[in-house]
């Protein structure tokens, strides 16, 4: 009997054919996330969802859907999955990490970029007719070089970020949270980095972005109270979850010229972007685009579909973040539950 899986999204014809070797697949195609009631019709009776960032995989879904073993997130963050409910229910959770950190910070330096030297806005003066020839004052905007570029979360992403910001000559400065050890050491070393509180950070930083996961401690640490410590020329770029921001807080400074732009890949409630932000110039909006390479989504659906593959072969997959919900005892027992239906 093969196992039967719910993929949320699309996957490559290749991937499919990996997978269906093993499973019984049912496709949701969806732009915006379903309905819990809905996305619970789909998930009933499956032992394996592959999910992305916009479905939430609440209790309440889990509870409703008893069959269901694995998660297996199309992402690195797994902030949509109730991690403490699905670990107490033995329901192993994965993600997809390392492949899209390149990626990522990629797109976080173009949104630097682009707000920096006001791509958009003068890509859009030339569409409108508005050149009319040279001038010394047109779309003037913010040197790189030499400036002070603060890392808010330094892990896979916030490093490949402090490559790139390096390249352009700008000075690190981050925050991390964990205590002080080698690492910071070797991010001093090698990125000429130094680790500081957010509230310096967010003081004397010329530009500021996002790289930290969204969790209960990081849900709006950027408030009212962190922009107003911001410069009024500061830059503030997010790849990493819309929720980090205080959106409400932010529109406002952006509204008032308090900061001097924002680079916002990732909202709040999306796929819902306020009417203020998308009025204002002084802002480049992107649609969650951040992993959106070609080979980059490839190998996170990939690493998706073969955790989902391993974990009913019996084998623990490779990025496991709930590393208590993994029993051998019991996936063995599934495995072999499996293999003795099969050769009915």
């Amino acid at each position: 009997m093969k196992v039967k899986v719910l993929v949320l999204g699309r996957l490559l014809q290749s991937l499919h054919e990996k997978l269906v070797e093993h499973a019984e697949i049912e496709y949701v195609d969806r732009e915006a996330p379903l309905a819990q009631d809905m996305l619970m019709a789909h998930l009933k009776g499956k032992e394996a969802v592959i999910s992305e960032p916009l479905d939430t995989i609440s209790s309440e879904l889990m509870d409703a859907c008893p069959s269901l073993k694995l998660i297996s997130n199309r992402a690195v963050g797994f902030d949509n999955v109730n991690l403490m409910q699905a670990t107490q229910r033995s329901i192993v959770v994965t993600n997809t990490p390392g492949v899209l950190d390149a990626a990522t910070a990629d797109l976080a330096m173009a949104l630097l970029l682009a707000c920096a030297r006001r791509i958009c806005e003068a890509d859009r003066y030339v569409r409108q007719g508005k050149w009319t020839g040279f001038k010394s004052d047109l779309m003037l905007g913010p040197d790189l070089f030499g400036k002070t570029a603060g890392i808010i979360g330094i892990g896979r992403i916030g490093q490949a970020f402090a490559q790139r910001a390096r390249a352009f000559g700008l000075k690190l400065v981050y925050t991390r949270n964990a205590p002080r050890d080698e690492q910071d050491d070797k991010f001093k070393d090698e990125f000429h980095a130094q680790r500081v509180e957010l509230e310096e950070l967010l003081q004397r930083a010329d530009f500021i972005s996002i790289h930290c996961p969204l969790n209960s401690q990081t849900r709006h640490l950027i408030g009212q109270a962190e922009l107003d410590r911001m410069k009024p020329e500061c830059i503030l770029i997010n790849t990493a979850r819309g929720a980090i921001i205080d959106q409400q807080a932010l529109v406002s400074h952006l509204v008032q010229r308090r900061i001097y732009a924002a680079g916002l890949d990732v909202f709040e409630n999306e796929p819902e972007v306020p009417q203020q932000l998308l009025e204002l110039d002084n802002v480049v909006l992107l649609p969650h685009i951040g992993s959106a390479c070609f080979e980059t989504r490839r190998r996170m659906s990939e690493l998706a579909v073969d955790a989902v593959i391993a974990a009913f072969s019996g084998s623990r997959p490779e990025h496991v973040v709930n590393a208590d919900a993994w029993n051998q005892e019991r996936w063995d027992l599934i495995t072999k539950e499996h293999q003795t239906a099969t050769s009915k």
